[in-house]
């Protein structure tokens, strides 16, 4: 304990106080500066003021009890360490408290003066130990996310690039070899930049905040996800009757995507096969992912999850990331993972999960069918008036080239390179009385001076400007950017570099834009009453 250590007594026993403050005072080695006070909110008051290493609560207090006033020394301190004191011993309040918060708890008829020292310098082990905890897990999380944008960034414009040159007549056969290698070699970087990233993020991860999610809603999202290998590949998916569970519905599709993928990846049968089944096991699901594949051994069962443990070689795409992330899913949601025969050949993967209760799947929000928003109207208005705010000059050129010349998409386009220089522009279209102000803003996160989400905001305070319909426009693809964006009133996001089948998606629901042919090209039209924004696809 280091010394002059600073303890807060809250007692309303002046008796108990001066006993704890005798008991520091004998501890051999160790100094104290001890302050008392009688009520919680003296206490809250003192906690405040000083700051101490560690407080003693006295679980039973006037006017309110002990919980409640540790409850307010977190809101204030969320790493205080505070030792819960009662003059009973329970196991029931001492699993309240504990749960509230609280570092320990003791009784008073057990005490001694190398008792309190020790469970004193216990508590405040444990809270510096949990602060730098928090603070690499913060610092990782730093990290992880300028690592994902800051290495997309130049991969992307390699990417986009490369494409343009590759649908160039003038070139060559043997350059546009050249070009195939440099792009899969671009698709494999960008893919293990996402799976170290999504990796990296999940050890990162603490207590999820669960709730009931239909499997059958997830299953029907994975199918969406992965129709194209399906397709390709004329994969059979089968399955029963799939229950709710208690999860993140958004990792859920995640882990079973990763695993219904690489059932259809490696399975060397012409057509492969999938069957998806559950089995109740008291509180929890078991669920039960069967292919026809080639199986896996007995000693490569548990290698297969490890990060970067790949069993196969460079011939079949992959990083090595995909069942270690399904694995730390299923240890976030208190389930497991892993794998064994089938019974007609092939592996099944089990993934274990707690089962929804009944009554709180009735009441759940499936965050996986949100409501559609008002059906668009088919009358056509006038060229739509799109502002575009992106801070690269590379990106701007990308839209221009692939979405305006290549799709032959037209539009009256509107630039700014930051969020600052863009609500300027609206602001003085304001002024200037022009009517509408713009039609669609195509809104980059990631900008100098003022982000997309501070943008979103701006709008939003803003009566003039809170109808514009916003989609977002960035090259992340983090589920936590999509739904801050969707928090804050963006209407639809899309994924760099922009495409005509991204565009269309996202005008489904913004109901007051319409693509019309004209020719051979198409003409964005806007209405000549909008309505306001209210949804995100």
């Amino acid at each position: 304990m280091p010394e002059g250590s600073a303890v807060l007594i809250i007692d309303d026993n002046i008796d108990d106080r001066e006993v704890y403050r005798r008991m520091l005072s004998r501890v051999p080695g160790a100094s104290y500066a001890v302050f008392e006070a009688e009520t919680g909110e003296e206490g809250l008051a003192l906690h405040a003021r000083k700051r101490p290493d560690c407080v003693l609560l006295d679980y039973s207090l006037p006017g309110r009890d002990g919980v409640g006033v540790l409850e307010e020394i977190l809101k204030l301190d969320p790493s205080a360490n505070v030792i819960m004191l009662t003059g009973q011993g329970s196991e029931t309040i001492a699993v309240e408290v504990m749960k509230g918060g609280a570092r320990d708890y003791l009784t008073k008829d057990t005490l001694s003066p190398e008792t309190l020292h020790r469970c004193i310098q216990s508590a405040v082990m444990h809270g510096d130990l949990a602060t730098r905890l928090e603070q690499k897990q913060q610092s990782l999380e730093i990290f992880t996310r300028a690592m994902a944008h800051d290495l997309k960034e130049p991969l992307r414009t390699i990417k986009s690039f490369s494409k343009l040159l590759q649908a160039s007549p003038s070139l060559g056969g043997e350059d546009h070899d050249l070009l195939d290698y440099v792009l899969s070699a671009a698709d494999h970087m960008e893919d293990l930049i996402v799976k170290v990233s999504g990796f990296s993020k999940l050890e990162a991860s603490g207590d999820l905040e669960v709730k009931p999610v239909s499997l059958s809603a997830v299953i029907d999202q994975v199918e969406r996800n992965l129709r194209e290998q399906i397709d390709s590949r004329r994969a059979e998916i089968k399955r029963g009757a799939l229950p709710d569970v208690m999860g993140d519905g958004t990792l859920l599709v995640q882990l079973l995507q990763n695993v219904v993928s690489n059932a259809i990846k490696y399975c060397e049968a012409e057509v492969p096969e999938v069957r998806i089944s559950t089995l109740g096991n008291g509180p929890l699901c078991r669920i039960a992912v069967s292919d026809n594949g080639p199986g896996i051994a007995p000693d490569h069962r548990d290698l297969i999850f490890q990060p970067f443990k790949r069993l196969v070689g460079r011939g079949i795409e992959g990083t090595g990331l995909g069942l270690a992330i399904c694995r730390r899913i299923a240890q976030l949601h208190g389930g497991a993972i892993w794998c064994e025969d089938a019974e007609d050949g092939g592996t099944t993967f089990i993934v274990e999960l707690p089962l929804a209760l009944p009554a709180a799947a009735e009441t759940a929000v499936d965050a996986l069918n949100p409501q559609r928003a008002e059906q668009r109207t088919d009358g056509i208005g006038r060229v739509a008036e799109v502002l575009l705010v992106e801070d690269s000059p590379a990106d701007v050129q990308l839209l221009k080239i692939k979405l305006m010349k290549r799709e032959k998409v037209s539009f009256n386009l509107h630039i700014a390179t930051n969020g600052q220089e863009a609500m300027r522009l609206l602001e003085e279209r304001a002024s200037d009385g022009h009517d509408p102000l713009i039609d669609l803003m195509l809104l980059d996160i990631n900008m100098p001076i003022m982000d997309g989400f501070e943008v979103l905001g701006a709008l939003s305070a803003d009566t003039r400007l809170s109808r514009i319909p916003v989609c977002i426009l960035s090259t992340s693809s983090d589920e936590d950017d999509m739904q801050r964006a969707k928090a804050l009133g963006a209407r639809a996001y899309m994924i760099k570099p922009p495409t005509l089948q991204q565009l269309q998606l996202a005008l489904e629901d913004l109901g007051t834009l319409d693509l019309q042919p004209c020719g051979d090209a198409l003409i964005l039209y806007a209405e000549q009453t909008r309505h306001p924004a209210n949804a995100m696809i």
